[in-house]
């Protein structure tokens, strides 16, 4: 562990505050908030404007989109570590709806590790999203579309596995996936301003007005169940429906280290430990490409050095990390304790290399007591 670093009259994080200053003015994006850790919390810098034109600020929330696809996990890791199941139960074993042709073979460990063989998106996801789907909707759609390939023989992106986690966790349990996702991960790590599913929540309305918007080009804009809708907002889908700002992602992310903030409110270390851990070689029929050059943990991906998606370029290789499509980034590096968490309002599609530029600047800051 790093001692805890003094943030204030620091060079080289007032050189990516300056950065990031110098990308809201050119337009890389209107609104961005970032915020670091190592041994302590940096102050969340916010710039740019919300939706009206007001200043962002310790207020707005931000769409993170598939940062909640860890969040989901960890989750799902709890009832491993309770006892409720294993992470390599079938899944038709919990799920007797499963237990047909190929899907009779997919794991937990499958779905954790985007090896299950199940599509990113449904064929007619838009179709389901124009017309204000049900998240049972969406996973009867599931249970209708057939593997692109043999569970655990190739590593291919499935937000779909993470609807059948959120069934699992609601059959489990008896409660739906967001109210399992505030008992076990929220409250406990004191998560006040994050929400994934907004139907029943009697402060919806006030909630939804703090979102900060994605940057949509007309087209876009003009989609029902776009990233900007209620809808959306409100769905609480397990993929990439969570509200949430950096202060709360950060602790999230913090949390994982043996010395962070809240060990003692969270999951054993071993548990949080083995989310971060390369799960391929586990997987004997595992593509070598794949085992070789896009590693996944348990809901964290590990940073793909070479590959555009990096969270970043000097980070060590034991960093695990996530992007959301909306504009977001995390990554924690568990080797020296260290943390980051970016939001911008424009989707990652046209704000990636920022991000990673952004992102390279704030890990430079952690390198020098400059």
């Amino acid at each position: 562990m790093n001692d805890p670093r003094d943030w204030n009259n620091h060079s080289r994080w007032e050189a990516a505050v300056s950065l990031a200053e110098r990308m809201v003015a050119r337009g890389d994006f209107r609104a961005v908030a970032f915020q670091a850790y190592e041994g302590e919390f940096s102050p969340c810098v916010r710039l740019g404007t919300q939706r009206d034109g007001q200043p962002l600020d310790g207020n707005s929330l931000f769409l993170v989109a598939s940062l909640t696809k860890p969040v989901v996990a960890l989750t799902v890791l709890d009832l491993v570590q309770d006892g409720t199941l294993s992470l390599n139960e079938r899944i038709c074993d919990l799920l007797p709806e499963w237990n047909t042709n190929e899907k009779r073979r997919i794991t937990v460990r499958h779905l954790l590790s985007h090896t299950s063989g199940l599509p990113d998106q449904l064929p007619n996801n838009q179709e389901l999203r124009a017309r204000g789907a049900s998240l049972e909707e969406f996973y009867q759609h599931i249970l209708s579309t057939p593997l692109d390939f043999a569970p655990g023989s190739r590593v291919q992106y499935q937000s779909m596995g993470f609807v059948v986690l959120g069934e699992l966790v609601r059959r489990l349990t008896g409660e739906n996936l967001g109210t399992a996702v505030r008992k076990r991960i929220f409250e406990p790590l004191g998560m006040t301003d994050s929400y994934l599913g907004l139907a029943d929540h009697p402060e919806a309305e006030s909630i939804l007005a703090r979102v900060t918007s994605v940057e949509l080009d007309a087209e876009q804009a003009a989609t029902a169940g776009n990233w900007n809708s209620a809808y959306w907002q409100s769905l609480g889908a397990p993929w990439g429906g969570m509200l949430s700002t950096p202060v709360d992602m950060l602790t999230f992310c913090a949390s994982h280290f043996r010395a962070g903030p809240g060990k003692s409110r969270f999951l054993p270390y071993p548990v949080l430990l083995e989310s971060m851990v390369n799960q391929l070689p586990f997987l004997e029929d595992m593509n070598p490409r794949d085992r070789s050059c896009r590693p996944w943990g348990l809901g964290w991906r590990l940073n793909w050095v070479g590959h555009r998606e990096t969270f970043g370029d000097f980070l060590s290789e034991e960093t695990v990390g996530h992007w959301g499509a909306t504009g977001a980034l995390m990554w924690l590096d568990p080797r020296w304790e260290r943390a980051c968490v970016l939001c911008c309002s424009r989707p990652t599609s046209e704000s990636r290399i920022p991000l990673i530029r952004l992102s390279n600047a704030i890990q430079s800051a952690m390198e020098s007591d400059d």
